[in-house]
Parts: structure tokens; C-alpha cells; sequence
């Protein structure tokens, strides 16, 4: 079984490292206060907030886990969040009482599963959903807890909640978690830029209302000792040179660690025992090759400035808008590169990291790199 996992929560001995992080971010939220978690595409946010809880559940603390990516309306909100609050409840007959006394006009519904699990649901039936109704139930979580036990809410992909805006929905929860005494908050998002716009924008709600963490790529030596022992498993060797290129194909970046370690993996079990420079850089190259229809309908929909842009991306992305930089890659107007570096951090292809703009994905880097050198399609 291939011992390297991406693309789905880590949790267990594939998560590894993170310590200090997880250590601050329990403690401050045991401490009362609320957290902004800022960091890349592909970092691993999630498999933390999920050992974070982890964690904190081992404290007695209650945690809500809530995915803002499923909402689309007011609808959504109330129907998802609900849920989301009652399977963190040991009794549903009390939470549903507790539902119906909190919020009124909706119906809340208990039924069976074919497992003969009870799940909760809401029926709105011909009630609108307007402001009250959503701060009703943004209440709800300090109902929960009381001065002996805490409840944390975990907001992923919280910039989705600008879909909310029709209902004032950024200063409701604002003005509530304000109130709020047992109750803590975690927000974290894959969009940053828009967190950042959300949390540090003097003319929004949140305006430093949380503490702000920001994790980077996890320690060389660490991710060198955790691939050598994966691959030890296997009968498999890796000498620290090679893990380090390894891990520099892969952008320093978790998840792409993990997909070539995988790909690596793949070709060496059952076959040759050592990893060389070589058989990764062939790896790449296999990954680009399965990822080349994707990469090439991603790059042929992007406009003529942003493909050029793309292109000058590989060589740097310092001082990107600078004339000499425009010059020297024959970008065209500043305004134009600007527009185009917008809408490529807004479609999550490009990331800002401290002064520089890097293509997110390694692998579509290294595709861009090599139309230029002519030999992708």
C-alpha cells in the first residue's frame, strides 16, 4: 500500500511536524481569544485544524467543523451550519428543544438513516430567511458551552462568506462573537488575499478582531526524516541530498511533497531500492504527463497577457512590477500586468508569498517552462 497520502485530510503518523503550531493555536483558543490562520494553497491548513481539534476535543472542549464551501445562500447557511452544530451533540432530542426554543418558524426534524442513526435536518417551509433568523442561530454555539466547557468553531473557507452579504451576515456574526463568553473562533480559507481583505481592512467587521497565525513550508530536515522513514517501510532508500531535491521539485510544498514521494514510491517498489535524482526528475515528468490535459485547457484559457505573465513567473516573481521587469519580459503596459497578476491570484493559480508571486502549482510551473522551451503541446 502506497505509504504517502494528498489530497484528503492527514491524519495519524502521516501527519507529521507542526508542533509548535499546533501548540499556539490550542493554546490560544483555550485562552478565549479568536485566530485568523493565513497560509498558501496546499499547506496542509486543514489536516492542522483537524490535529488541532484533535487536541483541544482531548481537553473536553466541544468543536464545530464548518466548510463555508458548501453555502450558496441564506438557505444553505441555516440548513449546513445547523447540522454541523448537532453532530457535536451527544444528546439530539435536548438540541433539538433547544433549536426549537432558540429559533422560531423553522421546524427542526429528527430521522432515521438506514443505519438507524438519528440525523437532524430543518424544514423552513414557507418562512423567509432574513437577519434574525441567521442570528439566531449564530447564537446557538454559546448555548453549547458554559463556564466549565468550552466550544470552538472551526470556519473553513471562510471567504466564502462574502456570498452572504445580501443579509449583513460579516457584522452579524461579528456583533455575536463579540458577546460571546464560552465560545471561540478559528478562520481559515485557501483565498488569503480576500482574508487578509476581510480581516485587515479597516472598513470591514472583522478589522483585527483575531489573532493572526501564518505557517510556511514545514522544516527540510523534518520532511527529509518523514520520507526516509515512509520509504524504509518499503525497503526503499533515500539519502538526505536526494530528499532535499525531491522537496525542491515539489516547490516546498506539502501536498506536492506527498504526490511525488508517491509517484516515487510507485515506480520503485517492486523494482530498483534507491531513490536517485534522476528517477525523481522522471517522476516529474510522469506527473506532467498525466496532468497535461488539465495543465494545457488551464493555460489555453488564460488570456495572451496572462500566459506571458505565466511564462515570466517561471524565471522569478520578484519586483514583478517594476520596468525592469516588464521589459525585460515583454509584458506590456504596468496596468496590464497588474490586471492580469489580479485575476491569476484571484483564480488561486498564483500566490503572494512575503514579496514574491510564485504559480502555486510546482508541476504547472514546470508545464509552463517547458511550452516555453517547446516541449509540451
Amino acid at each position: 500500500m502506497n505509504p504517502f497520502k494528498y489530497g484528503t485530510i492527514v491524519r495519524g503518523e502521516d501527519f507529521y511536524d507542526r508542533k509548535e503550531e499546533c501548540s499556539r493555536i490550542t493554546e490560544t483558543l483555550l485562552g478565549g481569544n479568536n485566530i485568523v490562520l493565513y497560509a498558501p494553497r496546499r499547506f496542509g491548513k486543514t489536516s492542522l485544524v483537524f490535529k488541532v481539534i484533535e487536541q483541544l476535543e482531548k481537553k473536553n472542549v466541544i468543536c464545530v467543523y464548518f466548510d463555508f464551501m458548501t453555502v450558496y445562500s441564506p438557505e444553505s447557511f441555516i440548513r449546513l451550519y445547523a447540522k454541523a452544530l448537532s453532530e457535536r451533540q451527544t444528546n439530539l432530542d435536548k438540541f433539538v428543544k433547544n433549536f426549537a426554543s432558540a429559533i422560531k418558524n423553522i421546524r427542526p426534524t429528527l430521522s432515521f438513516n438506514t443505519d438507524g442513526e438519528a440525523e437532524f435536518s430543518v424544514d423552513f417551509a414557507n418562512t423567509p430567511v432574513d437577519e434574525r433568523v441567521v442570528a439566531q442561530l449564530l447564537d446557538m454555539p454559546e448555548a453549547l458551552g458554559s463556564s466549565r466547557k468550552k466550544v470552538v468553531v472551526f470556519f473553513d473557507e471562510f471567504q466564502e462568506a462574502v456570498k452572504l452579504q445580501n443579509i449583513n451576515f460579516e457584522n452579524l456574526l461579528r456583533s455575536k462573537i463579540q458577546k460571546q463568553v464560552n465560545t471561540s473562533y478559528l478562520f481559515l480559507g485557501s483565498k488569503t488575499h480576500i482574508l487578509h481583505e476581510l480581516f485587515d481592512n479597516k472598513k470591514r467587521a472583522f478589522y483585527h478582531s483575531a489573532a493572526q497565525i501564518s505557517i510556511g513550508p514545514l522544516p527540510e530536515a523534518d520532511t527529509i526524516k518523514y520520507l526516509q522513514h515512509k520509504l524504509a517501510s518499503s525497503g526503499i532508500a533515500l539519502d538526505a541530498e536526494t530528499g532535499r531535491y525531491l522537496i525542491s521539485a515539489a516547490g516546498n510544498i506539502p501536498h506536492y511533497i506527498q504526490l511525488l514521494a508517491s509517484e516515487v514510491w510507485q515506480y520503485l517498489i517492486g523494482n530498483k531500492k534507491t531513490v536517485t535524482k534522476p528517477i525523481v526528475d522522471y517522476c516529474v515528468k510522469q506527473t506532467l504527463a498525466l496532468k497535461s490535459d488539465y495543465y494545457l485547457e488551464l493555460f489555453n484559457r488564460q488570456s495572451q497577457s496572462k500566459k506571458q505573465l505565466l511564462q515570466a513567473l517561471t524565471a522569478g516573481g520578484k519586483n514583478v512590477f517594476s520596468a525592469a521587469y516588464i521589459n525585460t519580459h515583454r509584458l506590456g503596459s504596468a496596468s496590464t500586468v497588474q490586471r492580469a497578476m489580479k485575476e491569476l491570484v484571484e483564480e488561486g493559480i498564483v500566490e503572494k508569498l512575503k514579496d514574491e508571486y510564485v504559480i502555486a502549482d510546482p508541476f504547472f510551473k514546470a508545464f509552463v517552462a517547458e511550452i516555453m522551451r517547446g516541449i509540451m503541446p
